[in-house]
C-alpha cells in the first residue's frame, strides 16, 4: 500500500499537471474516460478537465497514482535481462527496514524533478521488488507566436517568447519472485549513461542486501534466432566470426514471413553457425500485448529496445515472449 502524501486539491493540480501531460495522448484520454471525464481534443483541453475533475472530487490522488504506476516508465526505453538474485523474500523484507531506504518503502509516486537519478519509491511484497528512480530535465522550446513588440517612451522593444519544457524520465529495477530473471529498465533519453544508470540500480540493491554484486546477464541469441522464424520478424542480423547475414523485409505491413525468398533462406540457414544475433520484431495482441509495439533485441547484450509507451503488463508480455523463444 502506497503512502499517501496528503496533498490539497491545488498541490495536486500544480503537481500533476506537468507530470500527466508528459504522458502519451491516448493514456491520458484512458484515464479521463475511465473516470467518466471529459476528455478533451488537446493537451490544453486535458490541463483543464484534469484540473476541473479535481476540483469536483472526479479525480483523486489515489486515482492518479495508480494510473501513473501503470503507464510512467513503461514502454519507450531499455530493457536489460539478468539472472535472478538469490535473495529470498524474507531476507529482502527485513533488509529494507533496516536500510538507508526504508523510508521510500510503499511511498507513493514521486511528482518530483530531480537534476540527477533519485531512488523515490519501492515496492516489495510478497509477488516482487520494484525500485523506481526520476530524473528530471528542464528546458525552453522557442514559442514565434506569442512574440510581441512594445513601445516605450522613444525606444521600441521586441519580446521573443520561450515555453518552459519539463522532461522526466524513469528508471526501474523489476524481479517478479516467480520469475527466474529480473530487469533494470532505463528510459530512452540520450542523458543517461546506461552504465552510470546501472551502477546506481546495483548500488542500491546491494544496500537492501538482494545482490552483493550485479546479477549474470541473461543473453537472447537464442530467443532472436528463433523468434526471427515467426511472423513479424522486421529485419534480423546473424552474426559469425568474420562476417554477418542481414535478412530485412521492405513491406510496409509485413515481416520477412511474408517475403517467400528471404522466409526460405532464413529457414534454410544453421543457426549453431552463428554466434551472435540481433533484430527488429513488431509484437502485438497476437503475443499478448494490448497494442503494436516495435521491439528491437540485442542477444548478446540481453537488451530489449522498446519503441512506444505501453503499460506496466505490455512490458512483462514482451520480455515473456522472447524468453519463451530463449527457451525453445
Amino acid at each position: 500500500m502506497a503512502k499517501k502524501t496528503g496533498l490539497t486539491k491545488a498541490q495536486l493540480k500544480d503537481k500533476v499537471r506537468a507530470i500527466i501531460l508528459l504522458q502519451g495522448n491516448d493514456f491520458i484520454k484512458e484515464l479521463l474516460r475511465d473516470h467518466g471525464i471529459k476528455v478533451g481534443m488537446n493537451k490544453t483541453d486535458f490541463a483543464y478537465n484534469i484540473a476541473d475533475a479535481i476540483d469536483k472530487d472526479q479525480l483523486t490522488e489515489s486515482m492518479i497514482e495508480e494510473w501513473l504506476s501503470e503507464i510512467e516508465g513503461w514502454g519507450n526505453q531499455y530493457v536489460y535481462l539478468f539472472k535472478a538474485p538469490a535473495a529470498k523474500f524474507a531476507d529482502v523484507a527485513k533488509a529494507l527496514l533496516q536500510s538507508p531506504h526504508a523510508g521510500l518503502l510503499g511511498a507513493s509516486p514521486s511528482y518530483a524533478f530531480p537534476p540527477d537519478l533519485e531512488l523515490s519509491s519501492i515496492g516489495h511484497d510478497k509477488a516482487g521488488l520494484s525500485l523506481v528512480w526520476h530524473l528530471g530535465k528542464h528546458g525552453w522550446d522557442r514559442v514565434k507566436s506569442k512574440d510581441f513588440v512594445k513601445q516605450q517612451g522613444l525606444e521600441t522593444y521586441r519580446f521573443e517568447a520561450y515555453r518552459q519544457r519539463m522532461d522526466r524520465s524513469v528508471v526501474r529495477f523489476e524481479w517478479r519472485y516467480s520469475d527466474g530473471h529480473c530487469a533494470i529498465l532505463i528510459h530512452r533519453n540520450k542523458d543517461i549513461d546506461h552504465s552510470s544508470a546501472m551502477s546506481v540500480v546495483w548500488s542500491a540493491l546491494k544496500a537492501i542486501s538482494v545482490s552483493e554484486q550485479p546479477c549474470e546477464v541473461l543473453p537472447l541469441i537464442k530467443a532472436v534466432k528463433s523468434a526471427s522464424k515467426q511472423k513479424g520478424t522486421k529485419s534480423t542480423r546473424l552474426e559469425a566470426d568474420g562476417g554477418f547475414v542481414d535478412l530485412v523485409s521492405t513491406l510496409d505491413d509485413g515481416g520477412i514471413d511474408k517475403v517467400a525468398a528471404v522466409r526460405q533462406a532464413r529457414h534454410a540457414m544453421n543457426d549453431n553457425d552463428f554466434a551472435h544475433a540481433q533484430g527488429l520484431f513488431s509484437l502485438g495482441t497476437a503475443d499478448g500485448l494490448k497494442q503494436q509495439m516495435s521491439v528491437q533485441v540485442f542477444g548478446s547484450a540481453a537488451q530489449l529496445r522498446l519503441f512506444a509507451q505501453c503499460r506496466r503488463d505490455d512490458v512483462h508480455a514482451i520480455i515473456a515472449y522472447f524468453l519463451k523463444h530463449n527457451a525453445a
